[in-house]
C-alpha cells in the first residue's frame, strides 16, 4: 500500500511487478498463465477497460468496453480454455480475479484502506495515519462551527 503520488505496485513470486496504480495513468495488471501474458488496463477517468492477450511479440486486443460498474466482467476464449477476467472496484480497493473454465487461477489486489503498520518495527504509521484523519476532520470541525453559528444566531 502505498500514496497515491506515486505508482502503487505488487510484486509477484519473482519481483517483478504484476499491478500498477497511477492516478493518472489509470490500473495495469498482468497474468502470466498458461504460456501467454493477460493484460488488463483501466483508466481511473473514463471507466474504459483493455484486456489483452500477449503472446511472444503479438498482442491481441479480446475486450474492450466502458463500464462504470463496480464489478466489470470480461470473457474470452484462448487454446481451448474460457477466461473470466473480473475487475472490481470498491472504495480504497482495486482487484483483479482470473478464472479458468469457471475456476479461479489468480488474482491480485491494490488496498489503501485501514491503517499502515511498518511490519519491521511493529508500530504504527503515524503520517500516514494522519494524512487519513486530516480531511474527515477538517471537515467535520468546518460543519461543527457551520451548525454552531446557525445555532447561535438563532438562539440570540
Amino acid at each position: 500500500m502505498q500514496h497515491n503520488s506515486q505508482p502503487a505496485t505488487t510484486p509477484n513470486s519473482n519481483g517483478s511487478k504484476r499491478m500498477k496504480f497511477h492516478l493518472s495513468r489509470g490500473t495495469e495488471c498482468w497474468f502470466d498463465v498458461d504460456d501467454i501474458t493477460i493484460h488488463i488496463w483501466a483508466s481511473n477517468w473514463t471507466g474504459r477497460e483493455i484486456v489483452s492477450i500477449r503472446n511472444g511479440g503479438s498482442e491481441q486486443v479480446v475486450s474492450d468496453v466502458r463500464s462504470f460498474r463496480f464489478i466489470t466482467p470480461h470473457e474470452f476464449e484462448r487454446n481451448g480454455h474460457r477466461y473470466r477476467l473480473e475487475f472490481r472496484l470498491s472504495f480504497g480497493k482495486i482487484e483483479v480475479h482470473l478464472y479458468r473454465d469457471g475456476e479461479l487461477i489468480d488474482s491480485d489486489l491494490f488496498d489503501n484502506t485501514g491503517i499502515r503498520i511498518n511490519p519491521e518495527t511493529g508500530r504504527l504509521d503515524w503520517g500516514h495515519a494522519m494524512r487519513r484523519m486530516a480531511l474527515p476532520m477538517l471537515g467535520g470541525a468546518a460543519f461543527g462551527s457551520a451548525i454552531g453559528y446557525l445555532l447561535a444566531g438563532l438562539l440570540t
